[in-house]
């Protein structure tokens, strides 16, 4: 079954704070990690980020293991070729002219930790929030509803597609198709016949959403909302501890760590 958005129906923490809360508390993990260098600052920050998913919005364990697996060759690619970039410090495997030193070690963990914090940001959003009330925030932050639709219809439709190409190669292999048998280019070629039917559901599903908006008169008049969102004294004591923290975050990264500590 297709899902159509990462947004999970709990009873949770983050499911009943306002969505511009969300929003901010996800950038600022994203700009954390981006500013710490380390691998040990990263880590932290990645379980922080991780213990909020699990406790405070009921993410289970499982599926958000399912949600970073895509990323998890990107991870694997940093872990490896960190190293033989990175030639600073204790040495500590030598190949002709290759050295793998501690440093690089470290430098790969940290770059993978850091795509993976930098990912696991925007779960806090998307599994807590439905796609109406993001809108309803960007517009209300003073994003035009028209960038704010185009942003949450990409977020909506990406899932949809994955789900397509699934249900396409699913139909193929039963048809005979040996997509994980041959060599590189014979791999390669075996995936015309799913990005084919992939591309005219593509093409079809954006003509059904392009009637779809005009039958609702959509950029005719002005715009109208049936729910709106309000900030309650609960979300603004977040946004303030959220706040907090990541003034402390910021202090501790440029005058509470020295820069000779750093990595990079």
């Amino acid at each position: 079954m297709i899902k159509y958005s990462m947004f999970m129906d709990h009873d949770s923490f983050f499911h009943r704070i306002d969505p511009r809360v969300k929003i901010f508390i996800s950038f600022f993990i994203l700009i954390s990690g981006i500013l710490f260098t380390r691998a040990e600052h990263l880590a932290i920050i990645f379980a922080t980020v991780f213990i909020l998913l699990r406790f405070g919005a009921k993410v289970p364990a499982r599926t958000f293991v399912k949600y970073i697996k895509p990323i998890i060759p990107i991870v694997i690619i940093l872990l490896i070729m960190w190293p033989f970039f990175r030639t600073s410090g204790n040495i500590l495997v030598e190949f002709w002219k290759i050295k793998i030193t501690d440093d690089g070690i470290l430098i790969g963990i940290a770059m993978a930790l850091r795509i993976l914090t930098m990912i696991s940001a925007t779960f806090i959003l998307l599994t807590t929030t439905q796609q109406k009330d993001i809108i309803s925030a960007l517009t209300t932050m003073g994003l035009p509803y028209e960038y704010g639709l185009t942003l949450v219809i990409a977020l909506r439709y990406i899932p949809t597609l994955a789900g397509m190409a699934q249900t396409i190669m699913d139909a193929q292999r039963s048809r005979g198709l040996e997509l994980d048998k041959g060599n590189i280019a014979s791999r390669i070629k075996k995936y015309v016949p799913i990005l084919a039917p992939l591309i005219v559901g593509a093409i079809r599903m954006a003509q059904e959403l392009a009637i779809a908006i005009d039958s609702r008169a959509f950029g005719h008049g002005k715009r109208t909302y049936i729910n709106t969102i309000h900030m309650s004294g609960r979300d603004w004591a977040v946004m303030f501890v959220s706040l907090i923290v990541f003034a402390s975050l910021i202090y501790l990264r440029f005058w509470g760590i020295p820069f000779e500590t750093a990595l990079f």
